[in-house]
């Protein structure tokens, strides 16, 4: 058992919580029977989950009102200051990317069951049932809508599927890359680590605002012809026409 994770001090439902988290990130959601939850969170009672919550979909539920609970007390705030500061002209897309990204790295900081959350939601991203999935989503929408409104009026002129792409790309990416910063020590290129995670948030809003601020299409540096004529020799997308 992790025994980080588990505060003995905390009531059950909040050891269930913890406890549930750290396994969904770790085996995934439809893996993770409620009586082990129950059983790893200390309790006696074998059914203690379904009396908390009702159920997996419950449980799930409760976590992430938990995960909202850590951001929110901030992050309305911040995300209104940020609209304030957008209509008088004086800030930028890096700041407002800045602010998209800070709720998964506050989420990230929590000593009791960060980084599990994160594997979480990483692993939520691809391998849940729609209903399990439709939870993930809600925990973002309102504030993907704000932050896409604001990049929208910075870069008016960024072709629209590119905009929303490269904005929810970059989401899953900081999510996916978050949840394996434990694989940083030991890249192909060597130690990639950061002192802290404020300096790695830069370095990624860094890397994201080149791409986001590009609103021109790199087309024009790409040898259309010879890629095209690769793509027709080795059968690769095959519903791209060959080149004449």
């Amino acid at each position: 058992m992790d025994n980080q994770l588990i505060d003995v001090k905390a009531d059950i439902r909040e050891r269930l919580i913890h406890v549930a988290i750290r396994l969904f990130a770790e085996k995934g959601v439809d893996a993770v029977p409620l009586r082990t939850i129950s059983a790893e969170a200390g309790s006696k009672n074998k059914s203690a989950v379904h009396y908390h919550f009702g159920s997996k979909l419950g449980i799930i539920e409760a976590i992430f009102e938990t995960l909202q609970q850590n951001i929110s007390n901030s992050d309305h705030e911040l995300l209104t200051v940020i609209e304030q500061r957008a209509e008088l002209g004086k800030v930028s897309v890096s700041e407002v990317l800045f602010a998209f990204y800070l709720p998964l790295f506050i989420i990230k900081s929590s000593e009791s069951y960060g980084p599990n959350a994160i594997k979480l939601l990483a692993k939520m991203m691809l391998d849940c049932n729609p209903e399990y999935q439709s939870i993930y989503k809600q925990l973002f929408r309102a504030r993907v809508s704000r932050i896409y409104k604001l990049i929208k009026r910075l870069l008016p002129h960024k072709p629209e599927q590119d905009l929303r792409f490269q904005l929810m790309h970059g989401l899953m990416a900081a999510t996916a890359g978050l949840a394996t910063t434990d694989l940083m020590e030991d890249s192909p290129i060597g130690d990639i680590r950061f002192n802290n995670e404020y300096e790695m948030l830069i370095s990624y809003v860094s890397y994201v605002t080149g791409g986001l601020t590009n609103e021109q299409s790199c087309i024009n540096l790409i040898d259309n012809h010879f890629w095209l004529t690769f793509f027709h020799e080795k059968n690769i997308f095959q519903s791209i026409t060959a080149p004449p």
